[in-house]
């Protein structure tokens, strides 16, 4: 999880998070949610997706980043 400037753990990324992280525009990063949480639909029926965002542990599991515990 990423911490929020309110202090509070943030456990989604959305457009702009992943526009940061990729270094795309606001339509690829859009496309790249898209198709995750589409992958993540199905790998995970019983889950309830979010519009427009996606888990930090699967986006970071999909894209080949490290695990943020790790990091440290």
């Amino acid at each position: 999880m990423v911490k929020k400037g309110n202090g509070k753990m943030k456990e989604y990324y959305n457009v702009s998070d992943v526009m940061k992280i990729v270094g795309v525009g606001n339509s690829k990063a859009s496309d790249i949610i898209k198709k995750l949480r589409e992958k993540f639909e199905k790998e995970y029926t019983e889950a309830i997706p979010i519009q427009a965002r996606i888990p930090i542990w699967y986006f970071n599991e999909k894209m080949g980043l490290k695990n943020e515990k790790n990091n440290n």
